[in-house]
């Protein structure tokens, strides 16, 4: 029975064990496997998120909807949006065809397009805090139903933001990129084009129709900032009215606006040119088309235009800003470039900004303005013929370039106005003509020489004018004026420093003026003077030198021996390098080994003559020479490191740094077998730190593996007491 009681223990003690050593495993083998999930996740940065929406279009997450191609009618029912979708959210996706117009005429949606494509669909907006963000339309289609708009805006508070819109409109009929449109009576408000692209292509070639980028007629506070509006447009003929031209009167333009009171246009950029030039009296062009649109800020804006389409001897009309019948407008820091091979004597247009009266405190200051054209030409233009105009023009800077000629229309003039009462100060402005300039040719840099009606005040004063003509300022009559202090620096041979800057023409044609100081200096007498110090002699003064030191020229030859013992040199000492010449720099054993870094004085102070260190043979180790020979004495048995070694200059592959011979195979070598050396510790170390993660579970797995062990040393002793007290018991029993 005892004996029996005794293997049941053993076995008991066992089983004991076997489990201990399971549970182990099994606790290990858990957090092993968990350590991996968490180092993975740490390793790839992976979040493990709660999808909130899945993709099922019709679903509503947060008061978002999905829109896509397949779905579209579910909320545009006959082209409308259902009114139950105020205050959402439209997320459309995907590429959406041939839709047509597309309605929102509820309040308070907003419809993203990021992601989308819509080709062939476009929107008119009439519901009210409406926003379209990120759509990508490309268009090729009419769409009479929208007024020919791409976006129609009637409503306030529309946000048009980060549009691209493609726009190549078919042959002859009506389009818009953006067209807000709305009543004197009941004007819209608050429209916002912000961070859009416009490319518009127009070919309303022959038809009465119009074609433009931007057109907005009673939008009051809209602002147009940081957009792109690229079109390509034909010239067409202007329909002046009665009282001169307004919005309806050019059938092309980049962008347009009339009855927009309190609009800001700022930060954007207008690229426009000419694709044809269909035969018409006055084939004209508007980049930016203002009417009567009081107290209006234009500012920070990029304008270039370009006619290649009308070749020299034909003529064109462009206007980089056309201003008309309005107060209280500011055109600032704008940049204004127009160029075009068009023009005749006499004949055609290309001016950065225009102006058309009637017209009240409008201040064109601060811009930069180019033109080019093969015909008249003026950077600024003013005339009151339509009404009284009141403006000032400063600072600004101006270059223009035309044709000139003795016709009052054959002008070249940086300003030209014809207004009621203007002030021009501060101006810097150059004018050239294409052809050769005479005294009578009308080239100036501030004019009025087209009559218009009426009284004409100025205040012309410190402008400066590079001219190839004879006057920087040319008034035909005046009253109350003031003329002064404007410089002309003429480019022209027959210009004269003695005369008189301004022309007046005949006294009798001014009433109350007073001018004065108005030079004319020739162009290198201009830059003469501000490129050097001139006193005109008046602090010149001369004082004889003395020999205050008992100097004298006299020299002592006794001690001049008859012996020539002067060095002799077969090469020039005084040229680096010119020593080597010739030489062969691998010297045999019958060479002198002369040390040609040695200066005059036959002090060897072992430098080179391009300053180079020598070495001990005397001999000159080029750049590339000494860093072969470093490596190689750096590199010894595969690549190991020799730090005992120095530079041995008398090695027989040292060469002259007078050579031109490409570097030895050593120190390719040497090289070659360090950057190897540095390949094998890059990818040693690139692989350690991935290794870092299988070493770390080693660690781990030998420490719990040792977790266990106690326990089965204590089983053990516990088994090996068991059997010799049943030795000792069974031998008592004996």
């Amino acid at each position: 029975m005892s004996r029996k009681l005794i293997l049941g223990l053993i076995f008991l003690c066992c089983i004991l064990c076997m489990s201990s050593v399971c549970a182990s495993e099994i606790t290990n083998e858990t957090t092993i496997n968990q350590t991996h999930v968490d180092l993975l996740l740490q390793e790839n940065d992976f979040d493990i998120i709660d999808d909130e929406a899945p993709d099922v279009p019709d679903l509503v997450v947060n008061d978002t909807m999905y829109v896509d191609s397949d779905n579209i009618g579910d909320f545009f029912v006959d082209g409308a949006l259902q009114s139950k979708y105020a205050n959402k959210t439209l997320v459309f996706s995907g590429k959406m065809e041939n839709f047509g117009k597309l309605v929102v005429g509820i309040d308070n949606v907003t419809l993203k397009g990021t992601g989308s494509n819509l080709k062939n669909v476009v929107f008119d907006v009439s519901g009210k805090n409406v926003t379209l963000d990120g759509f990508s339309m490309e268009l090729d289609s009419s769409f009479p139903d929208n007024d020919g708009a791409a976006i129609q805006v009637s409503s306030d508070n529309v946000n048009l933001y980060n549009l691209n819109i493609n726009y190549v409109v078919p042959t002859n009929v009506e389009a818009y990129g953006i067209f807000g449109v709305s009543s004197q009576r009941n004007p819209l408000r608050f429209l916002r084009i912000i961070n859009s692209t416009i490319n518009f292509e127009g070919h309303n070639d022959n038809a009465p129709v119009y074609n433009c980028g931007i057109k907005l007629l009673n939008c009051h506070d809209a602002l147009i900032k940081n957009n792109t509006i690229i079109t390509s447009l034909p010239l067409r003929d202007v329909n002046f009215g009665a009282h001169g031209a307004t919005l309806d009167s050019d059938y092309v333009m980049s962008v347009g606006m009339e009855g927009c009171r309190n609009f800001t246009f700022t930060g954007n950029t207008i690229i426009s040119e000419v694709n044809k030039r269909p035969v018409s009296n006055y084939p004209t062009l508007d980049g930016i088309l203002i009417s009567q649109s009081d107290n209006s800020l234009i500012c920070n804006n990029s304008i270039y235009m370009s006619d290649f389409e009308t070749k020299p001897g034909l003529d064109n009309y462009l206007y980089g800003i056309d201003i008309y019948a309005l107060e209280n407008l500011t055109v600032t820091k704008n940049d204004i470039n127009i160029v075009t091979t068009g023009g005749k004597l006499a004949a055609g247009t290309a001016y950065p900004i225009q102006v058309t009266g009637p017209i009240d405190r409008v201040n064109i200051t601060d811009n930069d303005l180019y033109s080019f054209s093969n015909g008249p030409n003026i950077g600024i233009y003013s005339q009151n013929y339509y009404g009284a105009t009141a403006l000032s023009i400063t600072n600004n800077r101006i270059n223009v370039t035309g044709l000139a000629g003795v016709h009052e229309w054959a002008l070249v003039a940086g300003i030209e106005s014809q207004d009621s009462n203007s002030i021009i100060r501060n101006n810097t402005i150059e004018v050239h003509s294409v052809g050769n300039v005479d005294i009578n040719d009308n080239i100036y840099g501030v004019s009025y020489r087209q009559h218009t009606a009426g009284n004409h005040t100025f205040d012309i004063q410190n402008n400066t004018v590079f001219s190839d003509g004879f006057y920087s300022v040319s008034i035909l009559d005046s009253v109350d004026s003031t003329i002064a202090n404007n410089l002309l620096v003429s480019f022209n041979e027959k210009a004269s420093n003695s005369n008189n800057g301004y022309n007046y023409g005949s006294m009798a044609s001014h009433r109350g003026d007073e001018f004065y100081n108005n030079r004319v200096i020739r162009y290198n007498d201009y830059f003469a003077s501000i490129n050097n110090e001139i006193d005109g002699g008046e602090e010149f003064s001369y004082d004889d030198p003395t020999n205050d030191k008992g100097l004298t020229n006299e020299i002592d030859g006794n001690s001049i021996g008859s012996k020539d013992d002067r060095k002799s040199y077969n090469y020039n000492p005084l040229i680096p390098g010119s020593s080597n010449k010739g030489k062969d720099t691998h010297q045999n054993d019958g060479d002198t080994g002369k040390d040609d870094s040695k200066d005059n004085n036959g002090n060897g102070d072992g430098v080179g003559p391009h300053g180079g260190s020598g070495n001990s043979s005397g001999k000159f180790i080029s750049l590339s020479d000494l860093l072969s020979e470093y490596m190689d004495s750096n590199t010894d048995n595969g690549g190991k490191a020799n730090s005992t070694q120095r530079y041995d200059g008398s090695r027989s592959n040292v060469r002259s740094n007078n050579t031109d011979s490409t570097p030895s195979d050593a120190g390719s070598d040497a090289l070659s077998s360090e950057s190897e050396s540095q390949s094998e510790v890059a990818a040693t170390a690139g692989f350690s730190g991935k290794s870092s993660v299988s070493k770390a579970f080693e660690l781990e797995d030998l420490t719990k593996n040792q977790a266990f062990i106690p326990s089965v040393i204590a089983v053990l002793i516990i088994l090996m007491l068991l059997v010799v007290g049943y030795r000792r018991r069974n031998s008592k029993f004996d």
